[in-house]
């Protein structure tokens, strides 16, 4: 029988009865480790009883990676005295995702919110449910069901469905409800709302400034909504919500965790805090004292990712089992109480009972048929904003020119954050220029290089059709470099009045080009989001989706 399967027939109260101290506490961390440094792992899983990982593309670059891992990880539990299985849990969202190269995350929450379809978000899910089960990867902190009515944001982005409570709520509850039905627990995140902010928590902590009501009727109700489809955990932000409590950040709030999520929303699962190694944490708060602050607020379970930044891989073990002490010391003190400390342990071994068995197929990960899906899903987003008519279909006789409006500089930070965010090694617009080629092979390709650093623009046919690509990807602690797009914009722009846009990224931009008359978005810079826009450039798919975002400036409301 498997650690999960024999862990099922487990009964509670009698387990929890007999556990040591030490292997509670164990329980209540969601631990991580550098790259391929398992042994680490394993004094944390076997020796210090920690029950979950933060599992990043660092960790599993690709599918037989996934498995050896997945396979040893819970191997380490199984030689516990007490054989509690192990969260293994992934941001496989979308526009975040690991196994990156081979598996099929599809085009991200702001892509699915433009189909308007609940269904495709069921779809997704499912599918990202059954190929993360394949590997053993048994949790996603996913889905995001932040509302991102900011257009600032710049850290939530494409990782929304939108910014309609309404369309969001719908979206987010339908991805809750595919993804445990691929087999998957599911994350509803980042409590109470991080899509009103302008700062990133990687970095700082932000402020939302709304009322309580607005919160009721704007950041709330996603969440309420993803509870009653049967969200497994919620996870926190370190964000400070004036109107709910004007000191402390949501993941030391009792006001706002226990008050709002459990008294108010009635969530009875896993309270789960984003990672506490983000820089509105560790700025601000020591992390001993962070960490039983959260858990008395009414975190249970107690994340620390391996973040990218001010990372020293050498010390990162001794300062989880710093942490792991500092809470032993407080729950044998009192600070923390015996009471709190069984109600958070206890949330967690009843979650953990219901893990399904891992399976393994790693062989499906990423197979023909996912792919298909995939590619119809990025379709059902593709949206002209602006124009279309008599600009596309491109025919085999046009001549054609493709523009990468980003430099090659900006693209190397995509893949250099520690396996946490897109991961994604080829350039969105590099894949569209295959998909492009194979339709129409004289197809002319100009760099933002070539365009910007010379005196002119490079000689570009009279009537020749201009199609100039933008992207953008949301990074975990920093920002992708967009400083080139509206530049050579402008500069195509002046030659070129006809010049058709490709946004392989969210539309925001589109309040910067008043002059572009035709504007074709994918609200996605995944390969499937890319190829779905070359087939509407040649006429060969429809683009029927709708921005689920406003776009300031622009007169594109997201309820239109």
């Amino acid at each position: 029988m498997s650690i999960e399967a024999d862990f099922a027939q487990q009964n509670i109260e009698a387990l929890l009865e007999s556990m040591s101290l030490e292997e509670k506490i164990g329980q209540l961390f969601l631990l991580a480790f550098s790259k391929d440094r398992v042994d680490e792992a394993r004094i944390l899983m076997q020796d210090h009883f920690v029950g979950a990982s933060y599992v990043s593309n660092d960790n599993v670059p690709g599918t037989a990676a996934a498995v050896e891992l997945t396979r040893r990880l819970q191997g380490f539990a199984a030689n516990t005295r007490l054989r509690i299985p192990l969260i293994l849990g992934v941001d496989q969202e979308g526009a975040w995702s690991v196994l990156t190269g081979e598996s099929c995350p599809g085009p991200g929450n702001m892509a699915l919110g433009a189909s308007r379809d609940p269904e495709t978000a069921y779809r997704m899910y499912h599918l990202i449910g059954q190929e993360m089960s394949a590997v053993g990867l048994n949790t996603i902190y996913a889905p995001a069901v932040d509302c991102n009515s900011n257009p600032y944001n710049s850290i939530i982005g494409m990782r929304s469905f939108g910014e309609s409570p309404s369309l969001v709520a719908e979206m987010g509850a339908a991805a809750v409800r595919g993804a445990r039905a691929g087999g998957v627990l599911t994350t509803i995140k980042h409590f109470p709302g991080h899509g009103d902010t302008i700062a990133d928590s990687h970095r700082d902590i932000p402020h939302v400034t709304r009322s309580r009501e607005e919160l009721l009727a704007i950041d709330l109700f996603p969440f309420a909504e993803g509870i009653r489809a049967g969200a497994d955990m919620v996870m926190t932000s370190h964000i400070i919500f004036d109107a709910l409590d004007p000191v402390c950040p949501a993941t030391l709030s009792p006001r706002i965790l226990n008050g709002m999520l459990r008294d108010e929303m009635g969530f009875d699962g896993v309270i789960l805090s984003d990672s506490m190694n983000m820089q509105a944490m560790k700025r601000f708060y020591r992390p001993a004292d962070a960490a039983i602050r959260a858990f008395n607020a009414g975190v249970d379970l107690l994340m620390l990712a391996e973040e990218h930044y001010n990372h020293n891989a050498n010390a990162y073990l001794y300062e989880q089992l710093s942490l792991i002490n500092a809470v032993c010391d407080a729950a044998r003190s009192g600070v923390i109480s015996k009471h709190r400390l069984n109600d958070a342990v206890r949330r967690v071994l009843l979650l953990k009972q219901r893990l399904q068995p891992t399976n393994y197929r790693p062989e499906t990960i990423g197979s023909a048929e996912h792919k298909a899906i995939e590619l119809d899903i990025a379709r059902k987003a593709l949206s002209f904003l602006r124009g279309g008519d008599g600009f596309v279909p491109i025919t085999a006789a046009a001549q054609l020119v493709l523009v990468n409006a980003t430099t090659r500089s900006s693209y190397p930070p995509v893949t250099q954050t520690r396996g946490i965010g897109p991961n994604q090694s080829v350039a969105a617009f590099d894949e569209l220029v295959r998909h492009v080629q194979a339709r129409h092979p004289h197809t002319a390709v100009i760099s933002a290089e070539e365009l910007l650093d010379g005196t002119g623009s490079p000689s570009i046919p009279a009537g020749a059709k201009v199609i100039a690509v933008t992207e953008n990807y949301p990074l975990p602690g920093m920002d992708f470099d967009q400083q080139s797009q509206p530049k050579v914009i402008a500069r195509l722009l002046g030659a070129h009045p006809d010049l058709i846009v490709v946004a392989l990224r969210d539309p925001y931009e589109l309040v910067n080009f008043p002059d572009v008359r035709t504007y074709l978005c994918a609200f996605s810079f995944r390969p499937c989001a890319a190829q779905a826009a070359a087939e509407a450039l040649f006429g060969e798919q429809p683009a029927s989706g709708k921005s689920p975002v406003s776009i300031p400036g622009t007169g594109i409301k997201a309820t239109e």
